[in-house]
C-alpha cells in the first residue's frame, strides 16, 4: 500500500482506486448530502432508499471485531477513507498490528482527522469483552459503530465434525457478536446512567450474519445455525436497543474472497458444492463496499447479491425489508416452489449417501 512519502506507481494499485473512488465520490456527493440533511421529517423514510445520508461515518468511531483478516479489515479501510476513526479488534496481535499501520498509511487528505488502532481480545470470552471495552474507554475512544464480523465455517458432514469443530462455530460465530455488543452496553449504561435513554448518543450496531442463516442446508451444520442465532439476535436487539438510540442492522453476505473462504473450499463436502451450485465470490473490497452502501441507504437487512435477496424474501417475518411489495410477491413465488426445491435437494443428498 502506498503512503504519503512514496512515489506514484505507474499502473494504479487496488489500494489507489479505491482511495480515488471514495475521495472521489465525496466531492461530487457533497452537495447531495446536504440537500439531503435538509428533507423535511415528513419525507426521510421515503427518501432513505435513494439517499446516502442514513450512515453517517465522518467524524465517527468504529470498533470492527474479526477485523485481523478479510471481510473486516476491507470494513475498516473504507470507513477509514470516509474519515472515520477504526478499532480493529482480534484474537492476533500481529495481524492486527499488520493492518492497523497499513490502513494509517493509505493516501488521505490534509483534512484527514482519523486514526486507526487496535486492541487484542478473545471476543468469546464474555471478561475479555469487558476489559475490551475498559480499555477503549481509557484509550480515549467512545464508538459511535459496533460491528461484529467475526467468522469461521468448517463445512463438513455432521458425522465429520469434531467437538472442536463444533465449540469454535459457537465461539467465534455467536459469542464473539453477543459477548461484544452486550459488554457495550452494559459498559455505556454504566457511563450513562444520568442520562434518559433517548437522549444517549447515536449508536449503530452492525451484525453479520449469513445467506446459510436464511437458508441452511447440508454442510453447514457448524456454521448455519450460529448465524442464524446472530439473525435472531439482530431482532430482539432492534426491539431492546431503539429506546436507547440504537440503530441495529444485520448482514447476511454471499460468497466472499478471504483467507476464510479459502480455508472452507478444503473440507466442503461434494454434495454442499452441489446444491450450492455455480455461485461466484465476489471480492472483500466489493462485499465491504455494497455493505456500507446499503447502510448509507437506510438498509437494515442487507444482502450482498441477487441470490440472498431471493432467499432473504422467503423469510421476511418482522426482519426490516427492501423493497417490501416485490419481496412480498417473490416470497409468495417461492413458498409455492419451495416443496419442489427441498424434494430435488433430498434427492441429491439420497443419491450422495451410500
Amino acid at each position: 500500500m502506498q503512503s504519503k512519502g512514496m512515489p506514484r506507481a505507474s499502473v494504479p494499485t487496488s489500494t489507489q482506486i479505491l482511495q480515488f473512488k471514495y475521495h472521489n465520490r465525496n466531492r461530487h456527493n457533497l452537495h447531495n448530502q446536504n440537500l439531503n440533511h435538509k428533507a423535511s421529517a415528513d419525507s426521510s423514510k421515503f427518501a432513505m432508499w435513494f439517499s446516502k445520508s442514513n450512515f453517517e461515518v465522518k467524524g465517527k468511531t468504529a470498533i470492527i471485531v474479526g477485523a485481523s483478516q478479510g471481510l473486516g479489515v476491507e470494513l475498516a479501510k473504507q470507513l477509514y477513507l470516509q474519515n472515520c476513526t477504526v478499532i480493529l479488534v482480534a484474537r492476533t496481535t500481529k495481524k492486527l498490528e499488520f493492518h492497523a499501520d497499513q490502513i494509517s498509511q493509505l493516501t488521505v487528505p490534509s483534512t484527514h482527522t482519523a486514526k486507526a488502532t487496535y486492541f487484542t481480545c478473545d471476543a468469546a470470552s464474555y471478561g475479555n469483552c469487558e476489559e475490551l471495552w475498559k480499555n477503549v474507554a481509557a484509550g480515549g475512544y467512545e464508538p459511535d459503530i459496533i460491528m461484529c464480523c467475526a467468522g469461521s465455517s468448517v463445512p463438513k458432514l455432521f458425522a465429520d465434525l469434531t467437538a472442536a469443530d463444533l465449540q469454535l462455530g459457537m465461539d467465534v460465530n455467536y459469542k464473539t457478536a453477543i459477548n461484544v455488543v452486550h459488554a457495550g452496553f452494559k459498559h455505556m449504561m454504566a457511563v450513562n446512567h444520568q442520562i434518559r435513554p433517548q437522549e444517549w448518543t447515536k449508536r449503530n450496531v452492525v451484525l453479520f450474519s449469513s445467506v446459510v442463516g436464511l437458508f441452511p442446508f447440508i454442510g453447514y451444520a457448524q456454521y448455519g445455525p450460529m448465524k442464524s442465532a446472530v439473525d435472531s439476535l439482530s431482532l430482539i436487539l432492534r426491539q431492546e436497543l431503539k429506546p436507547y438510540n440504537f440503530r441495529v442492522s444485520c448482514v447476511y453476505p454471499g460468497n466472499f474472497l478471504s483467507e476464510g473462504y479459502e480455508e472452507e473450499q478444503k473440507t466442503k463436502p461434494a454434495i454442499t458444492r452441489e446444491i450450492e451450485g455455480s455461485s461466484p465470490a465476489i471480492s472483500g473490497e466489493e462485499c465491504a463496499s455494497i455493505v456500507l452502501d446499503q447502510l448509507q441507504k437506510g438498509y437494515d437487512s442487507i444482502t450482498t447479491d441477487f441470490i440472498g435477496w431471493v432467499l432473504s424474501c422467503s423469510v421476511l417475518g418482522t426482519r426490516p425489508r427492501q423493497w417490501g411489495l416485490i419481496q412480498v410477491v417473490v416470497g409468495l413465488i417461492f413458498s409455492i416452489i419451495e416443496p419442489i426445491v427441498s424434494w430435488t435437494i433430498q434427492r441429491d443428498i439420497s443419491k450422495s449417501v451410500k
